[in-house]
């Protein structure tokens, strides 16, 4: 199986010195790569999700049953923790140095507005970034991933460094999920550490590859996926497609509400006031001003070109009973 992979086998327990990291999100080329990990080290690795606040329900409660519908290790679930950064907002803000810098100055009624708002912590690492930030992030700048995802897991590698072990850091990535994925190397020296390697270990894999390792393991996908969405992340992500966007509406109105009260919130600590979730290039046709969360889910119903309402979009969308995932193997 996957001979056509090349890819290396390791021997457990090859090195007193090298520790092995896989990433999970709860997607299905994350669980892939679990099980890859499990068959090749016999279970001798580490298991790491980053919760970013912004997860569904059903993810965090696969992720955290993974190692008794598998056999293998745990998944130590991290977060990153803003507090630090809302602090110091919070400082600059109270300065007055925010109103007299050239570059970008805020006046002195947003100053006095966030300030009376509060900028203390809510434990939730999406929203207080963005809050932080005075922004949600986008394609570019796409700071969510590097600020939730990968600092928080770098911490988590930190120790074994420290302790001088050299640590293969695992990523669930195939080159045929996009063209820029394409590019990435199966194996790269990471920027952060000296003696940290990332390894890809999908890269030359398809689709059908990461159905039959969980076939093989018994193992069904994330049940979001059997509801339709295509991405089991965030819940919205930035980056979600029109149709996922819709489903979110349909399925979880709750999440399109926590949304609304996300953009409130973090406009509510910016400097212009108008930041929203999604980019205003996210609905095409519009004239490029910030679009809210409702405007968006309205637009996520229509056809091309958004002229025209859809009407498959008042259909009931799909239920967890119902596999439209490659392989069969949704809840």
């Amino acid at each position: 199986m996957f001979d056509h992979l090349h890819i290396p086998r390791f021997v457990p327990h090859e090195s007193d010195t090298i520790k092995h990291v896989v990433s999970i999100s709860g997607g299905k080329d994350s669980g892939a790569t679990y099980l890859h990990a499990l068959e090749l080290l016999d279970g001798d690795f580490i298991a790491v999700c980053a919760d970013t606040g912004n997860e569904h329900p059903e993810t965090l409660e696969y992720v955290e049953r993974l190692h008794e519908r598998t056999g293998g290790p745990k998944v130590q679930i991290i977060k990153a923790d803003f507090a630090a950064d809302l602090a110091r907002k919070k400082r600059f803000l109270e300065s007055g140095k925010a109103v007299s810098r050239t570059h970008k100055p805020w006046t002195q009624e947003r100053v006095d507005a966030v300030l009376a708002h509060g900028l203390e912590a809510t434990g939730l690492p999406f929203l207080d970034l963005c809050r932080s930030k005075g922004m949600f992030p986008s394609r570019t700048p796409a700071f969510c991933s590097q600020r939730l995802k990968r600092f928080p897991l770098l911490m988590a590698q930190q120790p074994l460094l420290d302790a001088g072990y050299s640590v293969f850091s695992w990523q669930g990535i195939r080159a045929e999920e996009s063209l820029r994925r394409s590019c990435y190397p199966m194996w790269e020296q990471s920027p952060d550490a000296e003696n940290l390697t990332i390894y890809r270990p999908l890269m030359g894999w398809t689709l059908m590859d990461v159905a039959d390792i969980h076939r093989r393991h018994g193992l069904k996908l994330n049940p979001l996926y059997g509801m339709g969405f295509e991405r089991v992340g965030c819940l919205p992500c930035i980056n979600s497609s029109k149709k996922d966007i819709r489903l979110v509406a349909q399925l979880f109105p709750w999440a399109i509400e926590k949304i609304r009260d996300w953009e409130q919130e973090v406009r509510a600590a910016s400097r212009m006031s108008c930041s929203t979730f999604f980019h205003a290039t996210t609905t095409p046709g519009g004239d490029g001003s910030p679009v809210q969360i409702d405007e968006v889910v309205r637009w996520s119903k229509t056809r091309r070109g958004a002229r025209q309402f859809d009407m498959m979009a008042y259909f009931e969308p799909p239920t967890s009973e119902v596999c439209v995932y490659v392989g069969g193997l949704c809840e």
